[in-house]
């Protein structure tokens, strides 16, 4: 694990999801930022440079789709791992587009907190560098 607490962004439009997320993140010693929607989610990762973004793929104003390709687009977000949280995980099309976009794994809804944050975490110690 890391040296430092991880910095998650968690980008959910349910307030109630949004709020479990973090609180299990934070029980777990991560740092939490919270987007509610596509856009806020773009502009918290560019001025936040979080390690690893756990990303609802149904977001009002830019859904998870677009939101990957303008982070994977942008060079100073596009080395942050993405988790994709989806109603639809199970929908191998979208699994298979989501991960042309870059996403590093897609998990699907209800999620079981303890093995999507420990996806989170290996997604992060994937891509450190050695």
């Amino acid at each position: 694990m890391a040296d430092h607490a991880l910095h998650v962004l968690i980008a959910e439009d349910d307030t109630a999801t949004a709020k479990l997320y973090a609180a299990y993140a934070k029980s777990r010693g991560f740092q939490v930022l919270i987007a509610r929607d596509g856009i806020e989610a773009l502009s918290v990762a560019e001025a936040e440079l979080p390690d690893v973004i756990m990303l609802d793929v149904s977001l009002p104003k830019l859904d998870g789709r677009d939101v990957c390709k303008q982070l994977k687009s942008n060079p100073r977000t596009k080395d942050i791992p993405v988790l994709v949280v989806s109603a639809s995980g199970g929908d191998q099309f979208l699994r298979g587009e989501l991960v042309d976009l870059g996403v590093g794994d897609v998990v699907e809804k209800p999620i079981d907190l303890v093995i999507t944050f420990r996806k989170l975490e290996r997604l992060v110690e994937r891509t450190a560098p050695s």
